[in-house]
């Protein structure tokens, strides 16, 4: 299924520092307790010791994400911060180790859950901007992406006629997107059904008379939107979209509510009104970031003032940036903070997106209408960086963080003054050519530094990439060749440079001090 803007691109909304870390991880919790209540058992979670998991679960935040999404709470549940206090209060005997199992994805969790007599395993990758999958589920190598209604049957049975008999009639009898039929070892079955509806009521009536089946569990999506749809999208590569743009005179915004309306199989209108709410919720995390943020398990004190209080005194060039650099700090210090934000397309990256399009609005528009097209523009060049590549800086340093939202970002200004689809997709195009190689080296595990000076170099590059895109200064690069060059780079690129603090700023003298000191502090 080719990604959408809402559940690859632009979201989740979340607390914490990290989407890769604390909201995938949530989202994994979230569906392993649907599967087996882990409150009343015992909790193994395994981190290969080459991943970047080994280094960065607690600082960024995957315990927190994932202890929290076993225990039920919200991701935007302001006690989440006291993950461990409530872990112990509620029995959850959950214990971390690093170890060695040669994870094919550095974000890999390796989870067994043992209660009643009975053991769950699960292998589940975190694969970037809060996407997950469960690749194995007690030994069955399935595809859980929390983009579906799952519903799980398993079964034991030395004959596989009875097995094929209950496969087809859960086949025949069930409106479903996909159904799948595992088997492990002889006499070892697992259904995977995959909906756009529950289907626990009927595939329990169905079931009942079968003596071969052992269990089923029923597990709802946590991802705002649902996979299945089977109608042809309006174009799958961007070659196609500007061929569709030119023949209907369609700016990037129209093609993205085109696009995610057949992806999602909802109406235009509601697309528009979810990237408005998003859009809300940035607007207002600006606004709690300039009011003043505190957290004491942070590097930086709140800075989003600074650069205004600056300009009053003339102590530094009045230009349209500053209100850019305010609002990009705003964001980021909301995030750190544990405040409520967007990841556009990461949290590690989500002062970016909102700061520029916010900042290069004010003064010049306030409606919130063109302001959401812009970010709806934004959102589709993510779609194009998504189904090439990815969002994970463990996999491709921060080139695919706060390279790929400053690539979004410059298509979101362009729609934003008014250009063309083709002038959009341009600026994306020169923005990614100049940030290729970004490395994603965070300072003491935290996403603060260098992080809050890529987004605001990112997000100048793409007001400038903007601008220049309007004048008509010329890429020579297509985008879709640079996102394949993007990829190429971040292949090549040392695993101590991928967010595993093993590398760049994240070991230098003074880093190393600082993460002693907050390490302290935090035990």
């Amino acid at each position: 299924m080719k990604p959408s803007i809402f559940n690859d691109v632009i979201g989740p909304v979340m607390r914490g520092p990290s989407s890769s870390h604390t909201a995938a991880a949530h989202r994994i919790g979230a569906i392993i307790r649907q599967v087996c209540l882990p409150e009343i058992g015992k909790v193994l979670v395994q981190f290969d010791r080459r991943g970047s998991l080994a280094t960065t679960y607690e600082g960024q935040g995957s315990a927190m994400g994932l202890i929290s999404g076993l225990l039920g709470l919200s991701i935007l549940d302001p006690s989440i911060v006291r993950f461990n206090e409530l872990a112990k209060e509620r029995g959850l005997d959950i214990r971390f180790l690093v170890t060695d199992y040669e994870a094919k994805h550095p974000n890999t969790y390796k989870i067994r859950v043992k209660n009643e007599n009975m053991e769950f395993h699960f292998v589940a990758v975190s694969t970037g901007g809060g996407m997950i999958k469960i690749n194995n589920f007690n030994g069955f190598d399935v595809a859980i992406c929390g983009d579906y209604y799952e519903t799980l049957v398993y079964c034991e049975s030395k004959s596989d006629i009875n097995i094929q008999n209950l496969f087809q009639l859960l086949k025949n009898q069930t409106i479903h997107s996909e159904i799948d039929l595992y088997q492990k070892r002889e006499n070892n079955y697992l259904v995977n059904i995959k909906s756009r509806e529950s289907l626990s009521g009927k595939v329990n009536e169905l079931l009942s008379g079968f003596t071969e089946v052992k269990w089923t569990r029923h597990i709802d999506p946590v991802m705002p939107i649902l996979s299945g749809v089977t109608k042809p999208l309006p174009f799958v590569s961007i070659n196609e979209m500007m061929d569709l743009a030119e023949q209907n005179d369609m700016d990037l915004a129209e093609l993205a509510i085109l696009y995610e309306s057949e992806r999602a199989g909802i109406d235009p209108q509601n697309v528009i009104s979810l990237m408005r709410d998003i859009v809300l919720t940035i607007k207002n995390s600006i606004r709690e970031g300039l009011n003043g943020t505190s957290y004491d398990d942070r590097i930086l004190s709140q800075q989003s003032h600074l650069i205004r209080e600056a300009e009053k005194t003339n102590r530094v060039f009045q230009t349209p940036m500053n209100t850019v650099i305010a609002y990009v700090t705003a964001l980021m210090e909301v995030k750190s903070s544990m405040g409520i934000i967007v990841a556009a397309p990461t949290a590690g990256s989500s002062g970016l997106l909102g700061g520029a399009i916010f900042g290069a609005a004010e003064g010049f528009t306030d409606d919130i209408d063109r302001i959401t097209k812009a970010f709806l523009a934004a959102g589709l060049i993510g779609v194009f960086i998504a189904d090439k590549y990815t969002f994970a800086a463990e996999e491709g340093g921060c080139q695919v963080e706060c390279g790929a939202a400053s690539g979004m970002a410059a298509a979101g200004l362009v729609q934003l003054i008014g250009g063309t689809a083709r002038q959009a997709v341009n600026a994306s195009s020169m923005a990614l050519q100049n940030i290729l190689g970004l490395v994603c080296d965070p300072v003491a595990d935290r996403v603060e530094v260098p992080c809050l000076g890529k987004n605001i170099m990112g997000a100048s590059n793409a007001l400038n990439s903007a601008n220049m895109s309007i004048a008509g200064f010329d890429p020579v690069i297509p985008l879709d060749e640079v996102i394949d060059a993007m990829k190429s780079v971040g292949d090549s690129m040392p695993s101590s440079l991928c967010c595993t603090g093993c590398g760049g700023l994240s070991i230098t003298p003074t880093a190393i001090k600082l993460h002693k000191k907050l390490s302290s502090t935090r035990n």
